[in-house]
């Protein structure tokens, strides 16, 4: 399953726990109350986006309505327009903790937690102390992978605010984040006991119950159950019960909330697409093939459905109905750079059509030419044609965004299938040079040895396979190896 996985999934309840955080403390003040600008006397939100897009209209040098308006359109589903708002608000010499910590929302919101924790960290220098922002940030590092800088921000929230419950339910994450469990529960259970009516600490202790080697969902449904007491309707509370309870093997149990959030969000495919995956988790496939089925009937231009069925045919390498399904999802949005990406490496990969393959790298890299993954596939897809030229031309530019040994492996070996064994050499150096010695790579000696060979060098060619030879003494290539020492040395 995706999201009814039946794992712990810490980061993604933190992000949950933590996206609905208080907007007005991010304000200019660490206690404050006072409402966000969004808040009118006299107009709802919509009619004051409407009133305050005429303002910049009409004057695009007002700073404060560009930094009210990109607060609001971020608040009512439009982060890409708000943040568009605010960078111009910036630009005007707008610099606040309120304006900085939007920034962020709307960047997390578009999936870029790079730059919504740099963001984070610029309404941290704005305003210290700001519970949404330090709630905020911590978050940003444990998706970024900062678990130390996460349980600094985290830390500091408590030694700020002793009293408050919310920077004991940050360290309690990180430090479930991290494996620790006992100390995890221990520090979330301080911040039940500021506010026991705290949700996110219940739903993590909760989660961390299913987590580990020996998970226990009763104690997890006991947690679920107390948050759902008091709030019935609570999506992440529902959601880890149905996980719990089809870890149990209660699958009609786990249905039935399910059941129960899709009659309740008709709107949203995703309820549907919990329920068939939780039939696919337990290899019920004709009922998640229904539940698939009545997903895409309600939804229509939802690609979900398709995607999920793709990749589930795919892992049980029923690869044909796999990209079947895949085109059906491309077919609602052609340009999605995901599912382009996934379809391209099926073709590639499993069913060895590179033609289909590179027409669909090529439709990501038009609108994304620094997709350093796509131009990665594409070279591949060009290397396996034979089209050197093409694939060296593609890993290059895959190696000038990303620097990394593998796209550098393969630049260098597009360079020797067009005999350019000076450029193939070098790149072969530099690999070679920066391996992990107990960890080296036969092949890039041999392949060096072969470069030199070529290059009239004997007496790098003979060192070079050497080495191979002392990394991989046996073999044809061994065998192939001792052969061209023997012909360098006469």
């Amino acid at each position: 399953m995706r999201r009814i996985l039946i794992v712990l999934c810490l980061l993604a309840c933190l992000i949950a726990a933590f996206a609905n955080a208080p907007v007005a403390q991010a304000k200019k003040g660490a206690n404050s109350s006072t409402p966000a600008p969004s808040v009118s006397p006299t107009e709802n939100p919509l009619d004051r986006i409407k009133t305050l897009q005429q303002t910049v209209q009409d004057n695009p040098n007002d700073k404060d309505a560009r930094e009210e308006l990109g607060v609001l359109l971020i608040e009512n589903g439009k982060p890409g327009e708000g943040r568009d708002q605010l960078e111009n608000a910036v630009r005007l010499g707008a610099n606040d903790a309120q304006l900085w910590y939007f920034v962020g929302v709307a960047n997390r919101e578009l999936n870029d937690m790079p730059d919504a924790v740099s963001a984070f960290e610029k309404a941290e220098l704005a305003d210290p102390g700001n519970q949404a922002v330090l709630s905020s940030l911590t978050e940003g590092y444990l998706a970024l992978g900062r678990a130390d800088d996460a349980q600094r921000i985290a830390q500091r929230a408590i030694a700020l605010h002793p009293t408050e419950a919310f920077g004991y339910v940050a360290l309690g994450t990180v430090q479930l984040d991290r494996g620790q469990f006992d100390d995890g529960r221990a520090t979330l259970n301080k911040a039940l006991a500021i506010d026991p009516n705290e949700a996110r600490a219940h739903l993590l202790i909760g989660r961390s119950y299913m987590a580990g080697k020996t998970p226990n969902p009763d104690l997890a449904i006991a947690q679920f159950d107390t948050v759902l007491k008091t709030s019935p309707d609570d999506l992440d509370a529902l959601h880890s019960k149905a996980e719990a309870l089809a870890m149990k093997n209660d699958v009609s149990g786990a249905a039935a909330i399910l059941t129960t959030i899709v009659k309740a969000h008709p709107e949203t495919v995703e309820p549907e697409d919990d329920l068939a995956e939780l039939y696919l988790s337990k290899n019920m496939e004709t009922q998640a093939r229904q539940e698939f089925a009545a997903a895409e009937k309600d939804h229509p231009k939802a690609t979900e459905p398709y995607v999920l069925q793709a990749e589930y045919d795919q892992n049980q390498k029923r690869f044909t109905q796999s990209a079947s399904e895949f085109e059906q999802a491309l077919a609602i949005a052609p340009d999605d750079p995901r599912i382009l990406f996934e379809y391209g490496r099926l073709q590639l990969q499993a069913l060895h059509n590179p033609n289909k393959a590179i027409d669909a790298f090529n439709k990501i890299l038009a609108k994304d030419p620094n997709n350093a993954d796509a131009q990665f596939f594409l070279g591949e897809a060009y290397g396996s044609q034979g089209n050197w030229t093409q694939a060296r031309d593609a890993f290059r530019h895959a190696f000038e965004i990303t620097h990394s040994a593998q796209a550098l492996y393969n630049l260098a070996v597009a360079f020797y299938s067009l005999k350019d064994y000076r450029d193939a050499r070098d790149a072969f150096e530099a690999i070679a040079s920066h391996q992990d010695p107990k960890h080296q790579d036969p092949q890039i000696w041999f392949f060096l040895g072969d470069a030199n060979r070529m290059l009239g060098d004997k007496q790098s060619a003979v060192a070079a396979y050497k080495t191979f030879l002392a990394l991989q003494p046996s073999g044809d290539v061994a065998a192939k190896a001792r052969g061209y020492i023997k012909q360098l040395s006469q």
